[in-house]
């Protein structure tokens, strides 16, 4: 069968150049459609991938001759199902009826009408198939399928009710699985023509109408059936089966692909191209996402799902998600700016947005913050380009600002003295740039003293509270006091005359 498949597609190929080139135009190719006879229905087992080549170079008048050649296959085989099922119904009005008469008669009705209809279903799709064959100047002619009417039945009229309700149950699992390969090659033919320009509404329509299995629900046993034979069927349960696994497979395919890329994409960022760590990690991450999304398009069309409707929504709804979404687009653009101006890094302890913490994350949306108190805050990149950013562990060292107010009657000298000691001493203060400490003005209460080390940036806290403590325990070791804020009244005697 393989073999006469192929001669059959190679002499069709040969054949195509030939009507092809006697016409000119694409006027004559349209006046000459009327005349054209459906060729792709010579094999109704055709393989799906051969038949979308076969379809390809055909004009539109000629892909709807095809289209109608089977749909006629199919609206055949959806009337043989139907009568079959009809069928099904009279051996349960034979199984419920107390009436051996009666229950014959249903029998026998059952069996003429299914034997009837699968005579006329075979001889119409031997008559598409012999006409494309005969359009082909092909002179093969088959008796597959061919029905002895009279002889089934006749075999038939002895049989119990359960026995041709069971026979006829088997033949509805098999015409289904028929009835969904015609349906997905007039679904190849149905795409070229509407490719083209043509209207397909009406044969889809009709196709998603007879498709499926119907489960009788008032009848157990044929329902039971019907479930197991879709699941056992080849293009049934085995089929949405195999469907299932590809698109699983497909998905994590596309995870480790995406992962790997996305890793690559990071390595070579990170070595060959100075940018920071949020943009490595946003366009890696970037890339990782589109291939995770273009993997998942294609495990859809492993399940048999057509994608470009939904392609087609995505592109018509973009306008309105655009006005929808004009915070968000803001949020995109200002995270732009920040990966392009590079205000701060991972790692960076920031004060942006109304919030102060080390920056843990970022994409083109938002940035994430984690606290020194440990939480973690989402700040939307708007409220962080719009403000003042302060970057705090930017540079690799800082300025440690301290400042000690003492008593009026204490010996400010020898306060700073203290205090330049303990800078001096402390193994964290850098020599350069070198200490200042200075008497810094004369406050309300106090003489205030300012003192300025400097540090590495990681030290700034610890280099901060070491130099106060000690400070504080050297001013109380030698009698300094830190006054607190305090104001004097005077209070005046008035003679009692007054």
């Amino acid at each position: 069968m393989s073999s006469l498949r192929s001669i059959l597609m190679a002499l069709w190929i040969l054949s195509f150049p030939a009507y092809a080139a006697a016409q000119d135009s694409a006027k004559e190719k349209e006046e000459a459609t009327p005349d054209y006879t459906a060729v792709t229905t010579i094999d109704p087992e055709i393989p799906l991938d051969q038949l979308e080549i076969l379809v390809k170079p055909l004009t539109k008048g000629e892909l709807v001759v095809e289209s109608d050649a089977w749909f006629d296959l199919l609206r055949n085989k959806a009337r043989h199902i139907a009568a079959v099922r009809l069928g099904v119904k009279k051996t349960n009005e034979a199984l419920d009826t107390n009436d051996a008469q009666a229950a014959k008669t249903s029998v026998e009705v059952a069996k003429e009408i299914t034997d009837t209809v699968e005579t006329e279903a075979i001889e119409s799709e031997q008559k598409i198939t012999d006409a494309a064959q005969e359009s082909l100047g092909l002179d093969v002619k088959t008796s597959e399928g061919s029905v002895d009417e009279g002889q089934d039945t006749e075999a038939g009229n002895g049989d119990s009710a359960t026995d041709v309700k069971e026979e006829l149950l088997e033949d509805i699992t098999v015409l289904q699985s028929e009835r969904t390969a015609l349906s997905d090659r007039l679904e190849v033919v149905l795409n070229s023509l509407a490719a083209k320009g043509g209207d397909v509404d009406e044969y889809r329509t009709y196709a998603t109408s007879v498709s499926g299995i119907d489960l009788d629900t008032s009848d157990a046993w044929s329902a039971w059936h019907g479930i197991t034979g879709w699941l056992a069927s080849k293009e049934g349960g085995q089929r949405h089966a195999w469907n299932i696994a590809k698109f699983l497979l497909i998905l994590l395919i596309t995870y480790l692909v995406a992962k790997f890329v996305a890793a690559i994409v990071y390595w070579l960022l990170e070595r060959k191209v100075s940018l920071s760590q949020l943009a490595e990690q946003l366009i890696a991450s970037s890339i990782k996402n589109l291939i995770m999304l273009v993997g998942f398009a294609i495990a859809l069309t492993a399940l048999e799902v057509d994608i470009t409707p939904i392609l087609a929504a995505i592109g018509a709804m973009g306008l309105v998600v655009g006005l929808a979404l004009q915070g968000t687009l803001s949020n995109f653009a200002s995270g732009l700016m920040i990966l392009i101006n590079r205000p701060f890094d991972i790692g960076n302890v920031v004060t942006a947005g109304g919030v102060t913490g080390t920056v843990d994350q970022m994409n083109l949306v938002s940035t994430k913050f984690r606290t020194f108190d440990n939480q973690t805050i989402y700040v939307p990149n708007n409220e962080i380009w719009n403000n003042v950013i302060t970057n705090i562990t930017a540079n690799d060292t800082r300025r440690v600002d301290l400042e000690f107010g003492i008593g009026y009657d204490d010996d400010f000298e020898e306060a700073e003295k203290i205090i330049r000691e303990v800078v001096d001493n402390h193994e964290l203060v850098l020599d350069d740039p070198e200490p200042v400490v200075v008497t810094h003005a004369l406050a309300d209460s106090s003489v205030n003293i300012v003192c300025r080390p400097w540090a590495n940036t990681s030290d700034y806290w610890q280099v901060k509270t070491d130099v106060t403590r000690e400070v504080k325990r050297r001013f109380d070791q030698a009698g300094i006091s830190i006054p607190y804020p305090q104001q004097d009244v005077h209070m005046y005697t008035v003679g009692a005359g007054v």
